[in-house]
């Protein structure tokens, strides 16, 4: 990146956002908006967006587009190979100044549903095993970047981890509409969620509308709508009658409103991604990554079962046709 400074007499305060940057070097290095979205956890649009302001930024376009793929054009492949190696040469200076900086100390970012529900409760069997780490929990549906930013670990929900960090798989996750005992009780097939406001997170906002298509009703409106930043928030909102919310099996029986909340059906059920504890490839071989990672690990694991049988419980008996 200093080469392509000095060569066109740009200074640092000139440089395009380093937002437009990151997304046009994870776009480049994965040769797909789609597969870089899924990487930085934003949409695709998202990632057109950067790209699109940082050509306009530079006055050069970057890639060629076609109708399912994206090709570097040779300005392109220019600035890709600078910024590749400004990144990486980023994320070694912030490794080595976090092992100076000793390894009492751990960052992690978490989803608010697996933090409420499940880690926090946790805690002071990890605190008890581990009592000279300290933790900093930062809970946010915001994606934290591995590569860039002063975070340890995540525990995010996807479809597909990222194949430069390391990933440990939790568990798989499933929708069903979840909501108040007096609501579910007028609430006999999925057509009549058309009466109901139907509560949404922000973040996934097709959760819905896949939901209804898989459930033989697609394109139904909904008496109104109503949104939240989280899935506790939204848990909370269905438990006191505000609507109809998707609920994410199994874990959903784990967060503290799961006893104001029932099942109004028994399926379909809809893929909600997985749950996956990541960190940086080169951490791990710190200690306290490696404690974390293997604690959490096997937490989950031997939770699993009783998780799951949980939710055998929950669920609704299947109509009679």
């Amino acid at each position: 990146m200093s080469e392509i400074c000095s060569s066109v007499g740009m200074t640092r305060s000139q440089l395009p956002p380093l937002a437009s940057l990151r997304a046009f070097e994870a776009a480049a290095r994965l040769g797909s908006f789609r597969e870089a979205a899924r990487e930085l956890g934003v949409t695709p649009s998202a990632i057109s967006h950067q790209v699109r302001q940082l050509e306009a930024d530079l006055g050069v376009v970057l890639f060629q587009r076609a109708v399912r793929a994206v090709r570097l054009t040779a300005a392109g492949e220019a600035l890709a190979r600078d910024a590749s190696d400004a990144f990486d040469r980023l994320g070694a200076s912030v490794s080595r100044l976090r092992a100076q900086e000793g390894d009492a100390r751990l960052r992690i970012s978490a989803l608010p549903l697996i933090t409420d529900a499940w880690l926090t409760p946790r805690l002071e069997d990890f605190q008890k095993r581990y009592p000279d780490l300290s933790l900093e929990i930062e809970t946010s549906n915001r994606v934290a970047d591995l590569y860039t930013e002063d975070v340890d670990l995540a525990i995010r929900n996807i479809y597909a981890p990222d194949p430069g960090l390391r990933s440990y798989k939790l568990i798989d996750l499933h929708a069903l509409p979840v909501c108040a005992p007096e609501i579910a009780a007028r609430l006999k097939t999925p057509s009549d969620l058309a009466k109901e406001t139907l509560i949404h997170i922000s973040s996934r906002k097709a959760g819905w509308l896949d939901w209804l298509a898989s459930a033989g009703v697609p394109g139904m409106k909904p008496r109104s709508h109503l949104a939240f930043d989280s899935v506790p928030s939204a848990l909370e909102a269905a438990a006191q009658g505000r609507g109809v919310t998707l609920g994410v099996l199994p874990l959903l029986w784990e967060a503290p409103t799961a006893r104001a909340l029932v099942l109004p059906f028994s399926g379909p059920t809809l893929s909600a991604g997985t749950y996956y504890l990541v960190h940086r490839k080169e951490d791990a071989a710190r200690p306290a990554v490696a404690a974390f990672a293997q604690w959490m690990t096997a937490a989950m694991r031997g939770d699993k079962r009783r998780l799951e049988r949980i939710n055998r419980q929950q669920l609704p008996p299947a109509p009679v046709r």
